[in-house]
């Protein structure tokens, strides 16, 4: 379930913030309480890793930015 709210609160501000690439460290620092803890890092790669599977974002490691069909649905939700 934790990861899950992870996933979801990741997902949430890189739509919000786009067309703003955000940085690793940048994303750390929004989305975790202490983001220099090694249980939050690991927490945060595996829900960039799971959404980056999953074709919801695209990081290299350092950027991370929405996919097309994120900023779809996104759109989609909008206007609904």
């Amino acid at each position: 379930m934790r990861d899950l709210n992870m996933q979801r609160a990741v997902l949430a501000l890189v739509l919000r913030e786009h067309p703003i690439l955000l940085t690793h460290p940048a994303l750390a620092g929004r989305v975790l309480t202490n983001p220099r803890t090694l249980v939050g890092g690991i927490a945060l790669a595996r829900a960039l890793r799971d959404l980056d599977n999953e074709g919801l974002v695209f990081s290299d490691g350092f950027l991370i930015q929405p996919s097309r069909p994120a900023l779809y649905v996104k759109r989609l939700l909008r206007e609904s």
